[in-house]
């Protein structure tokens, strides 16, 4: 798998004429979650070839996008990615966080990843998966489409609640693999015993018991106030707008 993704990147590299800085395998492969069927997502940030782009009246390209088969790959520009790294983007930080690295321009994702570790905003993460775990339950509160809908937004919710835990418990930034993540943040073994069934049931597409929703949802719904009012008392990040001008300026250079 990996040497076809690092081919089809080389060839958007010479087709786009830009230079790949990093890319990895982002979703359920490194969620840890990834099954016969799954899409091999692959995010990546580069910076055009020829600098006078950056200097012209026409904006360059900003966004790159192939999807061929089970291959969805999408790029951002260097300026792009950056302007997201001083909001504490949270697929940014997904992207540098993945255990699957296709590739590595070394002094960048160095240097990205020590600006990402020491100055992001885990209470602009911890907002986000809140959101993403509220959102979640509310879909689940409905009638759904399939049943296979249903496991995706139930691995949505428990894999957010999962991180946002241990963005408060370890006042870290947390791994992406959901397995990981649960044989560290400490929840009630009724839970983990529920979330490692569903995640499991996602690896083998399999359908889920509706009636042991309806628990895990009233369960959920139980801890959201309290992590709410954890997520106020998380640290706001630190400005990076001059390391990221000084990195952007390397490699321009």
């Amino acid at each position: 798998m990996k040497e076809n993704l690092i081919s089809n990147l080389k060839y958007l590299e010479k087709n786009e004429n830009m230079t790949i800085l990093m890319a990895a395998v982002t979703g359920s492969h490194s969620f840890g979650l990834s099954s016969a069927h799954s899409d091999i997502d692959v995010r990546f940030i580069y910076v055009h070839n020829d600098k006078r782009t950056y200097l012209s009246l026409s904006q360059p390209v900003e966004v790159i996008h192939l999807k061929q088969g089970l291959y969805d790959m999408e790029g951002w520009d260097l300026f792009k990615s950056s302007r997201l790294t001083v909001k504490s983007n949270p697929a940014l930080f997904e992207l540098f966080q993945s255990p699957i690295q296709l590739v590595t321009h070394p002094d960048y994702f160095r240097k990205m990843n020590d600006l990402i570790t020491d100055s992001y905003s885990k209470k602009t993460l911890g907002h986000h998966y809140y959101r993403m775990m509220t959102e979640n339950l509310q879909q689940l509160a409905k009638p759904m489409e399939s049943e296979r809908k249903e496991l995706k937004t139930w691995v949505q919710v428990y894999r957010s609640y999962l991180i946002l835990v241990y963005i408060i418990q370890q006042g870290s930034l947390p791994p992406l693999s959901v397995w990981e993540l649960l044989d560290v943040v400490s929840i009630d073994q009724e839970m983990k015993t529920r979330m490692t069934r569903i995640f499991k049931a996602k690896q083998k597409e399999e359908c889920m018991n509706i009636n042991e929703s309806e628990k895990n949802l009233s369960l959920l719904k139980g801890k959201s106030l309290f992590l709410k009012n954890e997520i106020t008392k998380l640290p706001p990040g630190k400005n990076m707008e001059t390391e990221l001008n000084q990195l952007i300026w390397t490699i321009l250079k």
